[in-house]
């Protein structure tokens, strides 16, 4: 998915035409937000602001086409539209004397090429969709694995996911082996500089001051191992690690918000602790409440939205947005006689 973000003057009729008000009262309420917060945010930001207090979600979601290039290990709920390149013969094999079936499809688009195995009873969906070579397919609910025998990513269906042949077809697409190789370089350690929101650029590590504007309503949480930490798989008979088997998941808290600082806005994700510093709460504890009172009411109550704070992170390009966002390594409130400090030898120099 993509996220919108939307000019000062859609943000203002898109809150006077759910709310009934006029847009002068908006802009009004606007410029009363950010007098109450010191200026220390646009009028974007505030507005984003007054929108939630109002009641109005302002920060919309669009469909995405993802290029095949663009899937990496580790991505959930995957939704995919591409040409079915190879469709290779059912396999059985037996492991840990458990009989099981196996059939690899490769997929493609003018990006490249990835490996889409069906596991058991997946593999009669081939059968039932009348799938074959040249289908265009759309692939939905899937998640992404690291392709250990290539070297590259292979595409899993999901407990819920689902395949649909939106055209048939028979170009036969490029051959198996063309497949798209992911590599990321390594990034030098720097020291984090202090910085306006406006200056953050991929690949710094930067500090900087803001207000929580928005968040995106996604579930807070994501499992591990409680072992070893380590990433999860779906596998028969529930989630299970490399290492230790199907395991009882451990929680881990992620949010994603917007930071305004007045000269601009970021997305900002929290992993963990400075996730659990937003919430004020912890990772169990917010599952519980999450999965009990829903998704709304949950998100209502999220105690952060408006909050001045500092972020210590590093700045990378969004996989899928390809804007600037940084990943938070430390979170605190603003030490306002710091600040003043800090202020004050900059005036005196």
């Amino acid at each position: 998915m993509k996220i919108v973000m939307l000019s000062v003057d859609e943000l203002i009729s898109e809150i006077s035409g759910k709310t009934g008000k006029a847009e002068e009262e908006i802009r009004k309420l606007i410029k009363d937000k950010q007098t109450e917060l010191s200026d220390l945010v646009s009028e974007e930001g505030a507005a984003y602001i007054v929108g939630r207090e109002l009641g109005v979600e302002l920060i919309k979601e669009t469909k995405r086409d993802l290029k095949i290039v663009n899937i990496v290990p580790d991505m959930r709920n995957v939704d995919v539209v591409a040409r079915v390149a190879s469709v290779f013969d059912v396999r059985e094999f037996n492991k840990n004397g458990k009989t099981g079936r196996v059939s690899s499809i490769i997929l493609s688009d003018d990006s490249g090429t990835i490996r889409f195995p069906l596991w058991n009873d997946e593999v009669g969906l081939i059968a039932s969709t009348g799938l074959k070579r040249g289908d265009k397919i759309e692939v939905t609910g899937a998640w992404a694995k690291k392709d250990n025998y290539r070297d590259g990513v292979e595409l899993r269906l999901g407990k819920r996911g689902k395949i649909k042949v939106v055209e048939q077809g028979d170009d036969p697409g490029p051959d198996e082996d063309e497949v798209v190789h992911n590599s990321t370089e390594g990034q030098p350690q720097q020291a984090a500089q202090r910085v306006e929101i406006k200056a953050a650029q991929p690949g710094m590590s930067v500090i900087v001051r803001g207000c929580i504007v928005q968040v995106y309503r996604k579930r807070p949480y994501f499992e591990t191992c409680p072992q070893c930490n380590g990433k999860l798989e779906e596998k028969e008979g529930g989630l299970g690690c490399k290492e230790h088997g199907i395991v009882k998941p451990m929680s881990n808290l992620l949010l994603t918000g917007v930071v305004d600082d007045g000269t601009a806005n970021i997305r900002v994700v929290f992993f963990r602790e400075q996730a659990e510093k937003l919430f004020g709460k912890g990772a169990e504890e917010v599952r519980k409440e999450f999965n009990e009172i829903g998704h709304d009411d949950f998100w209502d109550k999220f105690p952060a939205t408006g909050k001045e704070i500092m972020i210590e992170g590093r700045v990378k390009t969004n996989d899928l947005s390809k804007e600037p966002e940084i990943v938070a390594n430390s979170v605190s409130d603003v030490d306002v006689k710091g600040e003043c400090h800090a202020l004050l030898a900059k005036v005196g120099s």
